[in-house]
């Protein structure tokens, strides 16, 4: 079984990369420096103790000569512990005679064969040699073996502890290390300034897009809060960052008006569905309003055959009014349904805007062998807009009136069933659309929300009514969800939220 790597994901400000990547580099600086340092600095100290050994050397070799030739030994003491007593970092000198014996030394100190055998003259020239003394206060010791007259009558050791070249080497490398210390302080508090400048205009941008939203982008305001030009000795300073804010405060401009071309023309699909959908109902409607009129006309002309049967006319005079009122609702329910209405939320009681449907469709549903049943058992109340509510209702009662109708096509003798319910679950009103119809296939289930699809025929549907439904119960910030199954039947679930004072 293959194993699945689980990836992790760290937030690291920007700071504190900046951060990190000036330390390693001032870290590396200074460690490179202070490694040439020491190497530099090491060799020039060596070359200054080599020259002040030798200047010593010589000079105990020049005082030397006359006491050495007299076998002046007393002398040779007095003369190396002077040279001693004027350089501290002088360890030890000794005289040898011709034969590298020891003839003179300084007090206090007892030369042990192997340091009399560790330097020798090189070709009756001086020789440096850095040695390990056991026997010494100080390990490492630089000895030169200088020449008394070429070497012919002597030779003189002299050495010199390394020490101080140590003490030197390190204050050198502390003080490095010190200005490296500043310089890294002052690296990071740079690179806080620096970060701060950076991220200070991205977090406004961060902020103002977490913050933009196409339901309240007419209301928020674009610019971004923030000084474009740094004036310096009125110069103005421009970079990348103010471009980058005020490209995006343009974004936003374009986005918002492109927004609101959005929206109008969302508006106008929406009215143009609507009367698409009040096509489709103007033969019930047609039908429902010329039965009045037929009443009608029969009551005129009764009228006018006996005018003078009072009795008779006021009979048919109320006949007369009663179906004009019918037609007179009928028409204002339709004036009603295709005015064009602002999209605003109040309270709205949904058993009201079912039954609303209900009345603009049951003329359509008139024609073949399908009736509508509503079922409350309660008040269900929402934040919504009755118009927009009441369009969504009947495209879904429309569709599935289509959806029954292709259904009889192949079972004639099919009693067609439009159930709405009602149901309240939790803080939700859920709205139930079943129907008997066609059903929808599985390779259509995905796709019927979308904008333009359609399985009617050409010239049976835009394409648009569930398309445009799902934004509109979107908009009321709802949901809707589905089952079907081919030849069985179809139910949708619109989810709403319930009422809740919005003045609160």
């Amino acid at each position: 079984m293959k194993k699945i790597k689980t990836k992790i994901f760290i937030k690291l400000p920007l700071f504190w990369k900046f951060a990190i990547m000036s330390t390693i580099i001032v870290i590396i600086f200074g460690a490179i420096n202070i490694y040439m340092l020491w190497n530099s600095v090491y060799k020039s100290f060596e070359k200054e103790i080599d020259k002040r050994c030798k200047v010593l050397a010589r000079i105990v070799a020049e005082k030397s000569l006359n006491p050495l030739v007299y076998e002046d030994y007393l002398s040779i003491y007095k003369i190396l512990e002077e040279i001693q007593s004027s350089d501290p970092s002088i360890s030890y000198i000794f005289v040898l005679n011709a034969q590298n014996k020891v003839v003179a030394q300084t007090y206090n100190l007892t030369i042990p064969k192997g340091l009399i055998h560790v330097n020798s003259l090189n070709s009756n020239k001086y020789h440096i040699q850095v040695i390990k003394a056991e026997h010494f206060k100080h390990p490492v010791i630089r000895d030169i073996a200088y020449p008394i007259l070429q070497g012919e009558i002597g030779t003189v050791r002299l050495g010199i502890v390394e020490e101080h070249i140590q003490q030197e080497m390190r204050q050198a490398s502390k003080n490095l290390i010190i200005m490296i210390s500043v310089f890294l302080i002052l690296g990071l508090l740079a690179t806080w300034i620096f970060s701060y400048l950076i991220t200070s205009p991205i977090k406004k941008i961060s902020e103002k897009a977490q913050r933009i939203d196409l339901n309240s982008i007419d209301n928020e305001k674009c610019e971004i809060n923030k000084k474009i030009f740094f004036n310096l000795f009125n110069i103005k300073i421009y970079d990348e960052l103010d471009l980058l804010i005020e490209k995006f405060s343009e974004m936003l401009l374009r986005l918002r008006k492109n927004y609101f071309q959005l929206k109008e023309t969302q508006n106008a699909l929406i009215q143009a569905e609507k009367m698409a959908s009040l096509g489709t109902l103007s033969a019930g409607v047609a039908h429902e309003i010329n039965n009045p009129i037929s009443g009608i006309k029969n009551c005129i002309n009764r009228i006018n055959k006996k005018p003078e049967n009072t009795q008779q006319n006021l009979k048919y005079i109320e006949l007369i009014k009663e179906a004009t009122e019918k037609i007179e609702n009928v028409v204002q329910h339709l004036l009603s349904y295709s005015r064009k209405q602002e999209f605003v939320t109040k309270k709205v009681i949904l058993n009201q805007v079912i039954e609303s449907a209900i009345q603009l469709t049951k003329h359509r549903l008139g024609g073949k062998n399908v009736k509508i049943i509503s079922f409350f058992d309660q008040i269900f109340t929402i934040n919504g807009s009755f118009n927009h509510l009441e369009q969504i209702l009947v495209n879904f009662i429309l569709n599935s009136y289509d959806a029954i109708t292709e259904r009889i096509e192949k079972e004639p003798n099919l009693n067609g069933i439009i159930e709405i319910k009602l149901q309240k679950k939790q803080d939700k009103t859920l709205i139930h659309v079943i129907d008997n119809g066609i059903g929808i296939s599985d390779d259509k289930k995905s796709k019927i929300f979308d904008p333009f699809f359609t399985s009617k025929e050409v010239g049976k549907g835009t394409g648009l009514g569930l398309s445009l439904s799902y934004n509109l119960i979107q908009k009321h910030g709802g949901d809707v969800t589905f089952s079907s199954q081919v030849m069985q039947g179809t139910e949708f679930i619109i989810e709403l939220p319930s009422y809740t004072d919005l003045n609160l």
